[in-house]
């Protein structure tokens, strides 16, 4: 994929300044400005602004001239003029960084669904991934050896974040599936296990 990084200018506010002398022929008349801000963009997404620049016109003579040749009056106008939001020239952050949030959220995650999952301890909450789609959960009632003894859910969720809201106590009644620890290695490498959840209570259980 190609990405092209540039800036671009945008006109946020035009306007008229009344009664102000023209820099260049000396008459007090109105003189129209033009306020634009610069922002850079990668593939036509803004990042940030990074400037801004001001545009001035004579209604008298026509000429045009920049900010800097305005006298001190007409420049502290300016300066108190109030120009539309620009938040959208920061789109791309925005973006950028809930996809850092999102990647590192999902990198501790697995770092610690990869650690749990080989050490399973009594109350330990398994969110599964079947293969119709639906997801559920279950919870371990007992460790012995190499036996892990669970109760699966009643319910399923059909879609991935709905699957903590199924977690409650009754609704863990009669599925009861005993595994052994390679097979629960093996639910969790096929992606069956998706996410391992210990509360701290079952922490203070283990020690």
């Amino acid at each position: 994929m190609l990405f092209l990084i540039g800036t671009k200018d945008s006109n946020v506010k035009n306007g008229i300044l009344l009664n102000e002398k023209c820099p260049k022929c000396e008459t007090v008349d109105s003189l129209h400005f033009s306020i634009y801000k610069r922002y850079t963009h990668v593939t036509l997404i803004p990042l940030f602004p990074v400037g801004k620049s001001v545009f001035i016109n004579c209604i008298h003579c026509g000429e045009n001239f920049d900010y800097e040749d305005l006298p001190e009056s007409a420049q502290f106008k300016l300066k108190n003029e109030k120009v539309k939001n620009s938040l959208w020239m920061f789109t791309g952050s925005i973006i950028l960084v809930f996809f850092l949030i999102f990647t590192i959220n999902n990198y501790f995650n697995d770092n610690e669904t990869d650690r749990l999952i080989k050490n399973p301890i009594e109350g330990d909450i398994y969110n599964l991934k079947f293969s119709n789609g639906y997801y559920s959960n279950m919870r371990i009632d007992k460790v012995n050896n190499d036996s892990i003894y669970t109760t699966h859910n009643n319910f399923d969720a059909y879609m991935p974040y709905e699957i903590d809201d199924l977690d409650k106590s009754q609704n863990y009644t009669n599925k009861k599936v005993n595994y052994s620890r390679k097979d629960i290695l093996k639910l969790y490498d096929e992606g069956d296990i998706i996410k391992v959840r210990r509360k701290l209570n079952n922490l203070n259980l283990s020690n």
